[in-house]
Formats: C-alpha cells, sequence, structure tokens
C-alpha cells in the first residue's frame, strides 16, 4: 500500500511538471526569445539613431557629388528647343572662325535611364580655311564639355596647310538633363 502512495505521489509529481512546469518553462522560453529579438532591434535603431547625423552628413555629401557630376549637362525642359539653340549657338562658333556650318541634323534622342539625362546624336558638317576649322573644332569641345566626338572625318585637295580648304564631318553625341516646366 505504501508502494501504492509512493507511486501515486510521483505520477501526481511528474502530472504536475508535465502539465504545469513545462508549459510555464515552454512560455518562458519564448517571452525570452521575444525579448531577445526586441531587445536586438532596439540595439539597431539606437546605433541608427546615433549614427542619423553621420547618416545626413553622407546624404548631403552625395548629393553635392551628384550635382557637381552632372553640372556639365544642360537642364533641358523643351528637347525641341534645345535642338535648335544648340545648332544656332554652333554656327554662331563657326561664323566667329570663318568657318561655315554646311550641315547639322540632330539624328537621334535616346533617354539614358539614369539622372534624367538623354542622350543626342549630331552629324556635323564644317567647311573652312584648316586652321580655322582645327580652331573651331577646339573651341567646341572646350565650349561644349557635354559633347563626345564619336567620329572624325576630313576631306581637302592637293596638300594640307594652314590654307587648305577642308571639310570636316563630326560624329557628335550631346548629353543633356530633361527637366519639367516649371
Amino acid at each position: 500500500m505504501q508502494n501504492k502512495v509512493v507511486l501515486l505521489g510521483i505520477v501526481a509529481v511528474l502530472a504536475f511538471v508535465r502539465f504545469a512546469v513545462v508549459p510555464w518553462h515552454e512560455y518562458q522560453q519564448s517571452k525570452y526569445q521575444q525579448l531577445d529579438a526586441v531587445t536586438k532591434r532596439l540595439q539597431r535603431s539606437e546605433a541608427l539613431v546615433e549614427q542619423q547625423q553621420r547618416l545626413i552628413e553622407m546624404q548631403q555629401q552625395q548629393q553635392q557629388q551628384l550635382a557637381t557630376m552632372l553640372t556639365p549637362f544642360p537642364k533641358v525642359t523643351n528637347p525641341s528647343a534645345y535642338r535648335l539653340q544648340l545648332q544656332q549657338q554652333i554656327q554662331q562658333l563657326a561664323e566667329e572662325n570663318g568657318v561655315a556650318v554646311t550641315f547639322f541634323d540632330w539624328l537621334s534622342d535616346t533617354p539614358m535611364q539614369v539622372f534624367s539625362l538623354s542622350r543626342g546624336r549630331i552629324s556635323l558638317r564644317l567647311k573652312g580655311l584648316a586652321g580655322n576649322i582645327m580652331s573651331t573644332h577646339s573651341l567646341i569641345e572646350q565650349r561644349f564639355p557635354n559633347f563626345i566626338v564619336r567620329d572624325v572625318k576630313a576631306n581637302w585637295r592637293n596638300d594640307l596647310t594652314p590654307q587648305s580648304e577642308i571639310e570636316l564631318s563630326l560624329l557628335v553625341e550631346v548629353d543633356y538633363q530633361e527637366q519639367e516646366a516649371q
């Protein structure tokens, strides 16, 4: 009989452990895991708050670098007007150097999918004395940093001298920023 009482006591203790202590322990474990996850999030948030000023400064620095990088590209609200304006500027530059623009054709416009940049292609033909042509070509590259000369072809008769009549054909890529009209 005493063994039965001891066995019943052991069964009662085991039942208590199984149905009271084990669930309580599992509940405590889940709360500990939740607390650990919240603590880690809090630590990350505190680290971000501590770094906030540094992150703001880095963002401003990147924005300044981007603005500096985009400086050579004109901001254009009307691409058609920009094409005409650019043609007039090139013609004026050429005339100032005694060179004629015999051909100007805006071949294409291609959006570059980054920073609202577009790339136009121009076929340009200049005619004049060799020295004037070289001077004009140099000035075009200096005054228009957004130009990329992709192809240059020159034609002349006889020996090449500074007084030779030359026809220079250029294939130029023009990068510019498209902006919404304000």
